[in-house]
């Protein structure tokens, strides 16, 4: 695994749990979100600009991201 993809999982994970506390659901569940949602291939995609912000924003990135595909979780 490179630095970058290193990088990647990284942040993958992390939002997870801060999704996790935030929406207060099981990490199984933001999980089965996130993989439902293409959201882990749109971290990947958008990794350059994500990484730029806090987890907090990117969270919030994902929250709208997953607003317009009509899947918001809170």
């Amino acid at each position: 695994m490179s630095p970058r993809q290193s990088d990647i999982a990284d942040m993958k994970c992390w939002l997870v749990r801060l999704a996790e506390k935030r929406w207060h659901m099981p990490a199984a569940e933001v999980t089965r979100l996130f993989t439902q949602a293409g959201v882990y291939s749109y971290i990947t995609e958008l990794y350059d600009l994500l990484h730029l912000s806090s987890y907090d924003q990117a969270l919030k990135d994902v929250e709208t991201y997953l607003s317009r595909k009509g899947l918001a979780p809170c």
